[in-house]
């Protein structure tokens, strides 16, 4: 789901991002997502087929709730408390631990 937030991707960049989620069951999900109306499925005649998938815009109205689980997960944030993406967190100096 956070990739989708960022933006629109294909099954292969979804399926990258979650590499211990088997294709089966990501497509399963996928298609759940769509049919409660959270998720768009866009297929570009080929060849080759191309098939892209985009939040709608109940999807996006996620974004909050999601960035707020990353928070209460303990996912670093920014000094406004808003999460920051997945990358630029894998760049950044530890925090000192203090002990």
């Amino acid at each position: 789901m956070d990739l989708l937030l960022q933006r629109p991707a294909r099954f292969s960049e979804l399926h990258s991002a979650l590499p211990a989620l088997s294709k089966r069951v990501l497509s399963d999900r996928l298609s759940e997502l769509q049919e409660v109306g959270l998720v768009d499925r866009e297929v570009s005649p080929g060849p080759p087929v191309a098939v892209t998938y985009r939040l709608t815009e109940r999807g996006m109205g996620l974004g909050p709730a999601m960035d707020a689980l990353r928070v209460w997960a303990g996912a670093p944030v920014d000094d406004l408390g808003r999460p920051i993406p997945h990358t630029e967190a894998d760049e950044r100096e530890p925090e000192p631990s203090g002990t």
